[in-house]
């Protein structure tokens, strides 16, 4: 059947003719990126001319040119001499080098003359490489005059260090970026810089950040001269802290990494990296041994001594194969993998990274500290102890911290896995362990006549438990018995590597299920019940990370809530059906009092106060939801003057509303949301909150629109986000949620924003528009006859600690100008005695980072 005229599908020529379309239009857009970025492009040209010139664009330069403009203090005592290594930021050493150099300097240098302009760029890379190399020199100069160990293993080097002054660069514009960018580049960058240089610890290293804080200080000395240093930086989103969190856990993957590919690596901390190199003695055996062996085969052998220490070193030379490589590497496998999922927001990650991290420092601790303390009778060198020990130590700490800055900040984990999830990864990995340990203990000790040397029962469990550490951390003198022959040493090398490799895949399937099996159970139904229709419009924040749910017997009614202390403090109301409101409140309650908690349903509608009454318990005002009805929204007359300036001037700035998903934005216009939610955090002087409070994580739901303000040249200048209520599955209206503005943007583009929100929704029939609550703006602690003086304390006391930071008195000011319906919201509790301890719960759950034992510090600072 020949297809239509105008469908036939395209052909291998135009298919080749699509692609070289495509092709010359990524040409075209790197064409024009390269043309806005003159300075980094003139770099590179100069680069590869110094290159061709010198001749050593292949293999670097000669010995000679090398000794001349290389950075060091090898032979140099003249000012001409001096001068010349000033040079050594133009010279590569190698083909290899040169290419990355090229792009670094392309990515780099060319980022920052779009912040700084090109002449503050040319200056800050000609000063950053210049105080770099000097600095440098005079580090290793001063280290040399009192004999420091590095300054004399790297006297006589002559270093090339291309990529330095790209680095100041771009370190002396982070003072013109914006707070998130700033922050990055600074952090990522010094972190990438300092794990070259404790890891490989040759001179490079050290250039590279002298050039760094060069850039620093130029940075703040050029800001400083030009405008205002923005605030400094105070507060990160949970999105913000996983990233850097993420890349500490990475560098100390990594690090180890840079080591192993290292030439001769000295930097401080590559005794560490070197505790996963197979230090396994690799030599060929002599012919003395050989003909041991021989003899041994033939029986013709008459010292039996030489035969056993020639098949120790069989063995420890048959021990170079893939088996050993991979149990030095996996662990740190399972780092990067960790690493992977920390940056998701996966709590079982945080805890892998903090167990694998204690757990090799304490292998460090034991074969690198204990053992040798325990065992060492070789004659004291002067120094030597104390290095060693030092070293050692060094090893121990850096894993240590890493785990304690993570464990610190689990609060960021937001994405909790299911207990069974937590338990079948531990219960899979102990079975495995166990059978794994018994296979190989059993095989051991039935062939241990096949092993060298020869072992005993007590040997056994020390053996065996030697297979599942990297052979680094061991040390060539302590590694056990290995076997003499094929089959026993498959299993010998085997069992390690396969026990790491299980720990990752067991990771990857439960921080995957950390999400997964949240969505498609509990959350699952609960999107179901919602989708049917539920009372009130904040429903969907039952959705959130952080909530627990119950569920009624049928699985047609639910409430979501957090369990606090003896509390289950609700977010929001009972989520049912309008005609089993009663009969959900009552079973939740009577789930709670069997489970030993005490409900409290919180930001409830007003209308649920006779139901809460009939129950016995008592009720507050805890804010004021504004309520907008989209089919009479009308901006005439003079209440609504602000709203139509804003408006006015937005269609004259040429500034447009644009209604998406963050699922759809192009990668761009994400990052610049993200950077205006970590700039709004930043001015905070509280961290950002939650409970019935999104942040930037709540924006990834697809069933949540944005509305965003973007400028002519796609600038974001504003981002709100609205949440869907639902009736047979019909979203019948949006309630705000995110709502931040880029500091940089004019007064008025929040209103431009809510106005087009609200004219959209009219156009699609929706029944309200929801400006949502502003939490205990609307709370009067003072007039609540039930509440005693140490609860009006507690209460008032997180509205006013949450208010110099939120605003949300202001907040409902501002909502006022749309001229909204208010309804109030409430927080039902059954017994007034508690509420003490209720308005503790909910400075918890507001401020988590708050400690019942700092409480009572910080009431008598507020009352």
């Amino acid at each position: 059947m020949s297809a239509p005229a105008g469908s036939r599908l395209p052909g291998r020529r135009a298919r080749g003719a699509a692609c070289r379309a495509a092709g010359r239009a990524g040409l075209r857009g790197l064409g024009r990126t390269l043309r806005g970025q003159p300075v980094s492009l003139e770099i590179a040209v100069i680069l590869v001319l110094v290159a061709v010139v010198s001749g050593s664009i292949d293999g670097g330069p000669r010995d000679d040119l090398r000794r001349a403009v290389g950075a060091g203090l090898d032979g140099r005592s003249s000012f001409q001499a001096w001068s010349a290594t000033l040079a050594s930021v133009l010279f590569a050493g190698s083909l290899a080098e040169l290419v990355v150099t090229i792009l670094v300097v392309l990515v780099l240098v060319g980022v920052s003359e779009r912040l700084l302009g090109w002449r503050l760029a040319i200056a800050a890379y000609i000063v950053t490489g210049a105080l770099a190399t000097a600095t440098g020199i005079g580090v290793q100069a001063a280290g040399l005059a009192v004999g420091e160990s590095w300054s004399l293993q790297v006297a006589y080097d002559s270093t090339l260090h291309p990529f330095t002054p790209a680095l100041g660069t771009i370190f002396a514009a982070s003072a013109f970026a914006g707070s998130l960018w700033r922050r990055r580049i600074r952090l990522l960058g010094f972190a990438a810089i300092t794990t070259f240089l404790l890891y490989d610890g040759h001179p490079a290293g050290l250039y590279a950040l002298a050039g760094a804080v060069a850039g620093l200080v130029l940075g703040v000395v050029l800001r400083r001269g030009s405008r205002p240093v923005e605030q400094q930086w105070v507060r990160s989103t949970h999105h913000e802290a996983r990233v850097l969190l993420s890349v500490l856990v990475s560098m100390t993957a990594l690090g180890p990494v840079v080591t192993l590919l290292s030439r001769a690596p000295i930097g401080l901390l590559a005794p560490l990296g070197e505790l996963y190199r197979d230090i396994l003695p690799e030599r060929p055996l002599s012919a003395g041994c050989r003909l041991a062996l021989h003899h041994q085969e033939t029986g013709t052998s008459r010292v039996p001594s030489a035969v056993g220490a020639c098949a120790r070193a069989a063995g420890l030379d048959s021990l170079h194969s893939p088996g050993t490589v991979l149990l030095s590497i996996l662990p740190l496998v399972l780092l990067l993998i960790s690493a992977s999922y920390i940056r998701r927001g996966r709590r079982v990650a945080a805890w892998a990274a903090i167990v694998v991290n204690v757990t090799l420092a304490l292998l460090v601790a034991f074969y690198q500290g204990v053992l040798p303390l325990a065992a060492d009778d070789s004659p004291v060198v002067p120094g030597h102890q104390i290095e060693r020990g030092f070293l050692s130590a060094l090893a121990v700490v850096v894993p240590l911290a890493v785990s304690a800055a993570i464990g610190s900040r689990l609060r960021h984990f937001t994405v909790r896995p299911p207990q069974r999830v937590v338990r079948r990864y531990l219960v899979r990995l102990a079975a495995w362990f166990a059978v794994l340990v018994g296979s190989f203990a059993t095989t051991a000790w039935l062939a241990r006549g096949r092993f060298t040397p020869a072992f005993d029962l007590v040997d056994l469990p020390a053996v065996t438990l030697q297979r599942f550490v990297p052979v680094g951390f061991i040390g060539p003198t302590r590694v056990g018995p290995v076997p003499t022959d094929l089959p026993v040493r498959i299993l010998f090398e085997a069992v390690g590597p396969a026990f790491w490799l299980l720990a990752a895949v067991g990771l990857i399937a439960a921080a995957h299920d950390s999400s997964q099996a949240r969505a498609g159970g509990p959350r699952g139904a609960l999107r179901r019940i919602l989708r049917h229709g539920v009372p009130g419009s904040l429903s969907h924040m039952a959705t959130w990370e952080g909530n627990d749910y119950w569920f009624g017997p049928d699985g047609e009614t639910a409430v979501a809530y957090r369990a606090i202390g003896r509390h289950a403090v609700t977010t929001g109301g009972p989520l049912c059906p309008p005609d089993r409101v009663a009969e959900t409140v009552a079973a939740f309650a009577r789930w709670c009092d069997d489970q030993g908690l005490s409900p409290v349903f919180y930001s409830a509608g007003s209308e649920l106060v006779t139901i809460f009454e009939s129950l016995g318990w008592s009720t507050l005002p805890v804010g004021e939801e504004t309520l907008l009805d989209p089919g009479a929204f009308s901006m005439t007359g003079k209440k609504w003057q602000d709203i139509r300036t804003s408006m006015n001037r937005a269609a004259k700035d040429d500034i447009r509303a644009v209604s998406t998903r963050y699922v759809d934005l192009r990668p761009s216009i994400a990052l610049q949301i993200e950077e205006i939610s970590e700039l709004w955090v930043a001015e905070k002087r509280l961290p950002e909150l939650g409970f019935t409070l999104g942040g930037f994580d709540e924006l990834v739901d697809p069933d949540v629109d944005l509305m965003l303000a973007l400028d002519a040249d796609d600038r974001v200048l504003a981002v709100t986000s609205w949440l869907p209520t639902w009736r047979d599955d019909e979203v019948v209206g949006r309630t705000l949620d995110f709502m931040r503005r880029h500091p940089d943007s004019r007064s008025g583009v929040m209103e431009f924003v809510i106005a087009e929100t609200v004219l959209r929704a009219r156009s699609q029939g929706l029944e309200f528009v929801s400006l949502s609550a502003a939490p205990l703006a609307g709370i009067d602690v003072d007039t609540d006859s039930d509440a005693s003086s140490q609860t009006r304390r507690v209460l008032q006391f997180v509205a006013d600690a949450l208010e110099p930071a939120y605003g949300f008195r202001s907040l409902l000011a501002f909502k006022r100008k749309f001229q909204p319906t208010f309804h109030g919201l409430v927080m039902a509790y059954p017994d007034p005695i508690d509420l003490p301890a209720i308005g503790t719960v909910l400075a918890r759950a507001y401020l988590p980072e708050l400690s019942v034992r700092q409480l009572p510090q910080i009431l008598r600072s507020v009352v």
